[in-house]
């Protein structure tokens, strides 16, 4: 039997084929006699609709991507709450990859995803140079979110070093001079190294001498960051305050501190990185550095959009803020304090 076409209708309804083509589209007003004609042939003939507007059209998606290290962090999650809302006003999907600090993997489901007809790509944290992501994308618009800027791509930062010092400033102005600090040396953790940078800079600035005994690797996780601590502890090496590049690595070094009986902030002050959600519920309650991580996350996918598109970005170096809670107090004075060793 032959599919029922538009002139069908139009001949069944005697009405002129502009006449259905207005009513099938919505395009301009006709008269409720030949609306109720139209109506009673597309009925009769068993007629489908095949105008842009009623068909269900299959196109294909608009597609950003997102190369993340790993789900295994709050300063992930708390960018990705600030890329949710934006993606969702845009005409957008995330298809979101993790790397986990794995240079061959990052290249790999980078071009997996350009298979997948990605149309920018936003790098949170890489761990290929800015130059070796070029040779896989070539001309596509990528954008670097937090780790160290090449200047090859747009980039969304913090001054990671002079967190650092504002981190380390904070407990030395409290009076402490043994400052344990827990880093991370994972590939591509070059906001960490540069955090380092600036806690050595405060200890210089001070006149305290850098102690290689009193960094350690944290590696941005609770359980290694437990881990290091402990080895201070049992190792006996003095210390009255812990500056950790994340909150994660924070937390995981006062778990350990209060298991060994060690009181924070009476006896160790302890300070963060990120102001992670954890951070103003964990007791007790974490002083750190506030990245602006939710508006990080709604600016990447709203830059990406207007590359895409083909306009001027123009990226400003974000705000930094301490937030002093209960894990961080005076240095009490030696001979009045227990040893935390």
């Amino acid at each position: 039997m032959k599919t029922p076409t538009a002139k069908d209708v139009a001949d069944v309804a005697n009405v002129s084929m502009s006449t259905v083509s207005r009513y099938l589209n919505r395009t301009a007003p006709i008269t409720e006699q030949k609306i109720i004609a139209i109506e009673r042939a597309i009925s009769e003939l068993g007629f489908i609709p095949l105008n842009a507007k009623q068909q269900v059209v299959r196109t294909k998606e608009k597609l950003i991507g997102l190369m993340i290290p790993t789900f295994d962090s709050s300063f992930i999650s708390s960018t990705l709450d600030g890329m949710d809302p934006a993606i969702q006003n845009s005409a957008y999907r995330l298809v979101i990859e993790t790397s986990h600090w794995d240079k061959a993997r990052e290249a790999n489901v980078i071009q997996r995803m350009l298979k997948q007809g990605i149309e920018g790509l936003v790098v949170l944290v890489n761990s290929l140079s800015e130059a070796e992501i070029k040779v896989i994308v070539g001309e596509l618009p990528v954008l670097v979110v937090a780790g160290v800027s090449e200047g090859l791509y747009p980039h969304i930062s913090i001054d990671n070093i002079a967190g650092g010092r504002l981190a380390t400033d904070h407990l030395i102005g409290l009076g402490h001079r043994s400052i344990a600090h827990l880093y991370s040396s994972e590939l591509g953790n070059k906001d960490s190294l540069q955090r380092s940078q600036g806690y050595r800079e405060s200890l210089e600035s001070a006149g305290i001498d850098y102690d290689a005994k009193l960094s350690l690797d944290g590696g941005y996780r609770a359980t290694c960051a437990s881990r290091v601590t402990q080895s201070l502890i049992d190792q006996g090496v003095e210390f009255t305050a812990i500056f950790a590049a994340n909150d994660l690595s924070a937390l995981g070094a006062i778990k350990t501190l209060l298991q060994n009986g060690i009181k924070v902030p009476e006896q160790v002050s302890v300070i963060g990185f990120d102001d992670s959600p954890a951070a103003s519920v964990f007791l007790p309650k974490l002083t750190t550095i506030k990245q602006p991580l939710s508006e990080m996350g709604k600016m990447a996918i709203q830059q990406m959009v207007a590359m895409i598109e083909g306009k001027t970005v123009s990226l400003s170096t974000l705000d930094l803020e301490l937030i002093v809670r209960g894990s961080t107090d005076k240095v009490v004075i030696k001979d009045e304090q227990s040893s935390v060793c």
